[in-house]
């Protein structure tokens, strides 16, 4: 290999480089970091221009993130996107998983009553008729669990009992009392009656609660203290065991697994494992966009061979996969780069199809995870493959060859990377 004598940047230098001091340098490049753009750009013998700077730091960049992707969507033990799941959200939805229980395929749980808290149903009263209680200021009391709590309403001339139990209502949410009021209308009848619910469920007396006039009379009017249902606990099985209780509709079943109480059914709901598919819709999307990264880095850097080559790769393997591709969701437009048809993929996430097809081509040697990823792998590790000799700076002489160039900076003096490292 020879060099020109006057080159800058020559065989001494190098090992200059590796073993006087500067080793920090070295090993701060094998961690795979971008290079920075120099903060003079002069283009002098063996470096590269500020393109070909950015054109390695983008390739590499979205070349790792490719990696990274297909890991997390190729790994099916990772605990990030094992969920359990509800055959009848309805019935029981769950709110949160731990890790996938080691010998535990299913749990079924039966709901026969569902946590309630007490509940007040007023009279029905015309809606639009004029309210012919107290006016002025009316006082009444809620007392719960020890602790009782004042309200105020004022009731004008001319208010209508909706009115007024819409007033009563507003009061009672602002007071924190530990009752959600609501004013429930009948438009067939022209009717409206004041409900009130306490906020905590189950069968202990503390959550109970009564209403009170103090001063005036609306709830008297009202009827705001008739009780309509009392506390009751939830009541439920899990895996055809005996009855279980709850005062809240948030249980903790077993395995990991937090369940929400929705309705009570005779038929039992199953509580399975899977993979969230929401956590692999997003991870496709960050591959997606990260492939097109890499492709528009590579086709656009059009007077670079190297770089095309690197362009024909990708759309050589993403051509074998066309059709698999597109039945989960990802196509290739005319320029070569991924899209994404949301509809498709939205079905193939939730059926596990998206998620399959990942898994299972990162078992097959040639399938189209493995191949995307060695190649990814390739162009982080040997980045200097697919940049051109045309890219370096003035200096070398005419006896220089890249080809013998590339020998050496791929050649591990340290064990731990390359010597490309060292040309930013």
């Amino acid at each position: 290999m020879n060099i020109n004598s006057n080159t800058n940047f020559g065989i001494n230098n190098l090992y200059n480089t590796l073993f006087q001091g500067n080793m920090a340098l070295h090993t701060s490049r094998l961690n795979r970091n971008l290079f920075p753009l120099p903060g003079n750009n002069a283009q002098g013998p063996g470096t590269l221009d500020s393109a070909g700077v950015r054109f390695v730091n983008n390739i590499r960049a979205a070349s790792d993130s490719i990696s990274s992707v297909l890991r997390e969507l190729s790994n099916a033990s990772s605990s990030s996107r094992i969920v359990a799941m509800s055959s009848n959200p309805g019935v029981v939805s769950i709110q949160h998983t731990g890790s996938r229980p080691s010998g535990v395929s299913s749990m079924n749980v039966r709901i026969d009553q569902i946590a309630t808290g007490q509940a007040n149903e007023g009279a029905r009263m015309n809606a639009e008729a004029a309210f012919e209680g107290s006016r002025g200021a009316n006082q009444f009391s809620i007392e719960m669990g020890g602790r009782t709590t004042r309200i105020s309403v004022d009731v004008r001339e001319g208010d209508t009992n909706q009115e007024v139990q819409q007033r009563m209502a507003d009061a009672i949410n602002r007071s924190g009392a530990g009752v959600r009021a609501t004013v429930q209308v009948d438009s067939e009848t022209n009717t409206s009656m004041l409900r009130l619910e306490s906020t905590t469920t189950g069968s202990n007396p503390r959550n109970s609660f009564t209403v009170t006039d103090n001063t005036g009379d609306l709830v008297a009017r009202t009827g705001a203290n008739d009780m309509a249902r009392e506390g009751q606990d939830a009541i439920f099985r899990v895996n055809n065991g005996p009855q279980r209780t709850s005062q809240s509709n948030t249980v903790f079943i077993g395995n990991g697994v937090t369940a929400t109480f929705n309705s009570a059914s005779e038929q039992a709901a199953t509580i399975t494992w899977g993979r969230d598919s929401n956590v692999t819709r997003s991870s496709v999307e960050n591959l997606v966009r990260s492939y097109n990264d890499l492709f528009s880095a590579a086709a656009e850097r059009t007077q670079d061979p190297r770089a095309q080559n690197l362009a024909s790769r990708m759309l050589s393997i993403t051509g074998t996969f066309a059709n698999s591709l597109s039945s989960i969701g990802i196509g290739i437009d005319t320029s070569g780069r991924m899209t994404i048809n949301s509809e498709r993929m939205d079905r193939a996430a939730e059926s596990g199809r998206l998620d399959q097809f990942f898994t299972e081509n990162r078992g097959r040697n040639f399938g189209f995870t493995n191949q995307l990823d060695r190649l990814a792998g390739s162009v982080s590790r040997n980045t200097a493959n697919f940049i051109s000799s045309s890219s370096f700076g003035s200096g070398l002489s005419e006896n220089f060859s890249y080809s013998s160039f590339g020998d050496l900076i791929q050649y591990d003096y340290l064990g731990a990377g390359s010597l490309f490292d060292f040309l930013f």
